[in-house]
Order: C-alpha cells, then structure tokens, then sequence
C-alpha cells in the first residue's frame, strides 16, 4: 500500500474548500438571476388576453408598444401654421395651444413696438415733441396692434381674443353679471367685451403716450375716451341692458355717484337723477380744467345745471344733505367719527364745532387791528374752546383718542 504523502490532507482540504465555494457562488448567482427577474417584470410588456376558445385553451397576444420620445425640435417651427399643427398632431389641448401661440406673438410685437417705433421721448432736447414725431409714433403702434390681432385671428380662428378681452374688461371692474347684465346671451357677452377691451386699449395708449412725453392726463380726454365704447354699446344692448351698463360703468353715473356719496339714495331715486343729468354730466366740458376762458364758462354752466338738476330731483330735505357733504369739513368731520367709533349723531356736532372754530380762526387772521402776538393768543384761545367742547360731545376717551390722532398728524 502507498503511503499518502505527508501533505495530502491539506491539499485534500484545499479542494473541498474550493468545491464548497463554487457551489455557493453558483446558488448566489441562481438567487440573483431570480430576484433580477422578478424586478423587472413590470418593465416587460404585459400579455393580454384575447380570447378563450371551448376548449378551454386560452389564447394570448403579446402587444407591444413602441414608446415614441417627442422632443421640443421635433414640434417646434418657424412657422407658427405648422407649429400649431405638430402641437395637435400630439394631442396638446386647443387652450393650451392659444396660450403658447398669444405668448409668443405678443412677445413677437413687444419687441417689435421696443425696436420699430420711434417714441416722442427721444427728442429730449426739446421743450415739446415734434407732432409730427407723436403722430407717426401713434400710428406705428396702431398699425402694430392692428397686424397683431390680424396674425392672432389668422391662427386661431375669430374669438380667440374672447377670453382676453373678458380679462381686460374685469381687470378695469366691468364685469357682466348681476342682475340684466348677468343675462346676456354668451354671443352679445363676447361682442360687449370686445368694445370694451377696444376702448381700454386705447385709454392705456394714450396714457402711455402721455407718460411718454411727460405730461398730465386730460380728464376731458379721458372721458371721451370712457364715454366712446358707449355710443356703440347702443346698438349691441337692448334700452333696458344698455341702461344697467350706463348705471354701473359709464363716467356720468361714477361722477354722480362721487357727488351724492353719503346721501342715501335708492336704486329709483339714482336712476331718475341719472337720466335726467346725464346729457350735462356726460359732456367732456364738465370735467375741464384748464384756462382757455370759453371752455371754463362752459363748464361753469354745466355745473350751474347740474346743481339745479340735483336740487330739483332730490327735494328740499335731501339736497340739503347732498349740500352738506360737499363741505370738506363735513366730510372730515364724518371721516374723524367714524375713526373714533361714535355715533353718527355726533357728526353733525363736530362739523359745527369745526366750522365755527375754522371761522374764529379766519377772523382772528383778517382783523387788521390786531397785532400778531394778540393774534397768536387770540387763535391759541380758540383752539382751547373748541378742544373743551369736542370733549363735551365725544367723552373721555373717544376725546383721548382724537388726541392722539391730533398728536400723530403734528
């Protein structure tokens, strides 16, 4: 028998060893592959059954889908008629498209009204622009905002402004709802925004004109501009639609509105006033400002008018309080109370304090035979009284409170 030699057991162990290790490389890797497949599973495409047949066989399909990876080059043109075209040709939805198509073009004139117009301002050496510089300037931009809407209807079909000029109307407070108005039809709605986004466009670009030049706004101008989408309204509403708009919107109503404020009126009593002033209110006239003497007595007669309008459609009782409130001491008077947290009892108590404070005080600076420390001690004594009796009719601590209001604006 051979004798083993002295090293076989080790070497024996060795190969047991090695066996041992391969055969747990081998199950890892098993266990691997497993897991591997299981993981991906969801990523292989499903198979769907079709049919069954009786037998009982069930037949399957494999659908496979073919995953398509747009990218933006792919959808994008210069050409904004196949640019809209590949975009539904994806499937992108009609209102998405109109608000990337009004992106880009407006973006598109933006610049071209920042690089095609030559604005008055550039002339800064001058006093007043050339008109003939404010005039071609006016007409670029018209004739801009004309090619802009012209492009806009050419790719999106006529209303595509619809929702826009909703948006520019309600951003000016114009809003169709309510009672009448609320009814409109949607047609006459869209035709009654688009006068009105018409208007308020060209109100912005006349302010932006006169921001331009560096010069004031004309009210008489501004309300021609507000009266003009009016006139055509008339032929869009019915009497009874056309007047709910007059009543709501037009600068006759909201001037009215500021004359009578804290006279309370009923919805009847407004609209008899308004239509019976509003052919004076509503004249460009009423609202100038400026030194040429014949529109100044034009407008001092409107305004006689529209008084004796007021005074005869509000009676005696209430055109005594509309006269009232035009005093901007009652009107401060009123404010200071309401800041106070008094009653309204107490507003007619405190413009009489005023006003007869305000009186002694205007004496006391016209009496000529008065020197002016007397006069400084004259009005500081008045300032007292009229301290003395607004306590009176306030009490403690609304009149501590009028203190520190009196306190704070000095």
């Amino acid at each position: 028998m051979n004798t083993p030699p002295a090293n076989w057991n080790t070497k024996a162990k060795q190969a047991v060893n090695t066996h041992l290790w391969l055969i747990l490389s081998l199950v890892a890797n098993l266990f691997l592959l497993i897991f591997l497949y299981i993981a991906t599973a969801p990523l292989r495409e499903p198979s769907v059954p079709t049919s069954t047949a009786d037998n009982g066989l069930l037949i399957k399909t494999n659908v496979v889908v073919r995953h398509e990876n747009f990218t933006w080059e792919q959808l994008e043109s210069t050409n904004y008629a196949v640019f809209i075209k590949n975009l539904r040709a994806v499937g992108c939805p009609e209102q998405v498209i109109q608000d990337i198509i009004l992106s880009d073009v407006n973006r598109l004139y933006t610049h071209r009204r920042l690089s095609e117009v030559v604005y008055p301002n550039y002339q800064w050496w001058r006093w007043e622009p050339d008109p003939a510089v404010v005039q071609a300037a006016a007409a670029k931009l018209q004739a801009l905002e004309a090619e802009r809407r012209g492009v806009l209807t050419a790719l999106l079909g006529p209303g595509w402004d619809a929702q826009s000029n909703e948006q520019i109307a309600a951003a000016n407070n114009i809003t169709l709802t309510g009672p009448i108005l609320g009814d409109l039809s949607p047609e006459v709605k869209e035709e009654v925004y688009a006068i009105v986004a018409r208007a308020q466009i060209k109100i912005a670009a006349y302010e932006e004109a006169q921001r331009q030049q560096d010069k004031a706004l004309d009210p008489v101008e501004m309300v021609r501009l507000r009266e003009e989408p009016l006139a055509r309204l008339v032929s869009v509403l019915t009497p009874a639609q056309y007047q709910e708009y007059a009543l709501r919107y037009s600068p006759s109503a909201e001037t009215l509105r500021e004359q009578l404020r804290s006279v309370e009126l009923t919805p009847d009593q407004f609209r008899e006033l308004y239509n019976a002033i509003n052919s004076i209110n509503g004249q460009p006239a009423f609202y100038y400002n400026g030194i040429d003497p014949f529109l100044a007595k034009q407008q001092q007669q409107l305004h006689a008018q529209s008084e004796e309008i007021i005074k005869s459609v509000l009676g005696d009782q209430l055109y005594a309080a509309y006269q009232l409130n035009q005093d901007p001491l009652y009107r401060t008077s009123k404010t200071m109370a309401e800041q106070l947290g008094v009653s309204d009892d107490s507003v007619t108590p405190i413009y009489e304090i005023y006003h007869a404070t305000q009186s002694e005080l205007n004496r006391i600076r016209n009496d000529s035979t008065m020197s002016n420390d007397e006069k400084v001690e004259a009005m500081s004594q008045a300032q007292v009284e009229q301290e003395q009796s607004l306590e009176q009719i306030l009490g403690p601590e609304a009149f501590q409170r009028w203190l520190q209001t009196q306190t704070s604006l000095h």
